[in-house]
């Protein structure tokens, strides 16, 4: 998830009201910056756009994407595509849909995974398209006795499984496919990058890095565990690295010049973002024969970074349409056509996120949860499965289940998965 100081602090302040604090020897300030300087690596490998930056996708004769941890169909071997003309296409119209609230909340259940003791507050990170696997890291449960580790959590099928990810003071996973192959970084709180690993087998093991780059992230694995990561060189540019299903040598460099990747389909192609002039954003489409199509953004497109591609579809926020603040958007990348959504008001904040089947999950700040389907009707999730609070990090599998977290009275952080129609 992405770094929130506010709610990091919130959670410590309360573990902290209820706990003996031991005497330590570490600076809380060196801590505070030297993790405010792991995130803006993170920040600087999977984004080289402004952070407000704005996106879009108006394919017209775009593949459509599909999903296995952020992209579905890495089965062919790809090569570093051979430049080629590039068609910029234009800025899409936006088509408007009024939303209705239904009076009638959302048919919901809901199951909550157990969490072992041992791991505390986990954070939620990838699912694999199934849903029978779900991954996520989490800090030691008690510190004072074991001293500060994280532990990748694994459920399969609700059960969870911890592994340690030593000399990790933090860690994320970006992706996990439909056997239990997961892949993400972990950092160990020192000056140096961050380290890319792959859990296989009940085993976690580092990745070989590309020869001359640095800041090395996964960003996906195929059903046959073939990953797919961005990699900074000393030039500060990002380009697009492949690990075969072994990952026992160092990767190829399989695209140049990538910005936040996105996702890939079956053919190759590669769909990530790309800066335009006057820092206007877009997105690029590279086919694996040579050749790209850019398309501009519409204006006040806005597209949360952890957020990616879902079948046909990219879920945001329209700024400055309606007499709402932010309203929720999505593209559709078959169609190109961008659809926003009038009559609940995001205040600006990028909580909305969309399953393989266009339906909107969004939050508003003052009327809560919805669930919003392609014609437009809202219908309330329970506040019983959403709690009070803020959820944190919504995840979708193919069958449209969501995965999130809910909140005991004590604070802790419980994994839920729901089921809505």
């Amino acid at each position: 998830m992405t770094w929130d100081e506010d709610r990091a602090g919130a959670v410590v302040r309360r573990v902290l009201a209820r706990v003996d604090v031991p005497p330590s020897r570490v600076d809380p300030a060196a801590v505070v910056v030297a993790a405010r300087r792991a995130e803006q690596r993170r920040r600087r490998l999977t984004v080289t756009l402004a952070a407000a930056t704005v996106l879009a996708i108006g394919l017209g004769s775009a593949v459509a994407l599909g999903r296995e941890g952020s992209g579905r169909g890495m089965d062919e071997v790809i090569d570093r595509p051979s430049p080629g003309p590039t068609e910029t296409r234009a800025v899409p119209t936006v088509d408007q849909v009024r939303v209705r609230v239904s009076a009638s909340p959302a048919e919901c259940t809901s199951e909550q995974y157990d969490t072992p003791d041992d791991a505390y507050f986990p954070s939620l990170g990838a699912v694999d398209p199934s849903g029978r696997f779900l991954a996520g890291t989490s800090p030691v449960g008690d510190w004072r006795k074991k001293g500060f580790r994280t532990y990748l959590v694994i459920w399969d099928r609700g059960k969870a499984n911890l592994v340690e990810l030593s000399r990790a003071f933090q860690a994320t996973v970006t992706a996990i496919n439909s056997a239990g192959v997961a892949v993400g970084n972990r950092w160990d709180g020192e000056n140096r990058p961050d380290v890319p690993w792959v859990y296989r087998d009940g085993q976690v093991r580092n990745l070989p890095l590309p020869e001359g780059y640095r800041d090395v992230q996964p960003v996906s694995v195929d059903a046959a565990g073939e990953i797919l990561g961005v990699a900074v060189g000393s030039d500060d540019q990002a380009v697009l690295v492949r690990w075969d299903a072994a990952a026992q040598t160092p990767p190829r460099v399989v695209a140049d010049h990538v910005g936040n990747f996105l996702g890939r389909a079956s053919d190759g192609t590669v769909i990530d973002t790309v800066r335009l002039a006057r820092e206007a954003g877009g997105i690029r489409i590279s086919r694996p024969g040579g050749g790209t199509v850019v398309q501009p953004a519409a204006p006040g497109w806005h597209f949360r970074r952890d957020a990616p591609v879902q079948g046909d579809w990219l879920a945001g926020t329209v700024w400055g349409v309606g007499a709402e603040k932010s309203s929720p958007a999505q593209w559709n990348v078959r169609t190109g056509r961008l659809t926003v959504f009038l009559g609940l008001d995001t205040h600006r904040v990028d909580t909305v996120v969309t399953d393989r089947n266009g339906r909107l999950v969004v939050s508003t700040p003052r009327q809560g949860w919805f669930l919003v389907g392609p014609d437009g009707t809202a219908r309330p999730i329970p506040r019983s499965l959403t709690g009070e609070r803020q959820l944190w990090r919504i995840l979708f599998d193919d069958a449209g289940r969501i995965y999130g977290a809910a909140f005991d009275e004590s604070g802790r952080q419980w994994p839920v998965v729901w089921q809505c129609r």
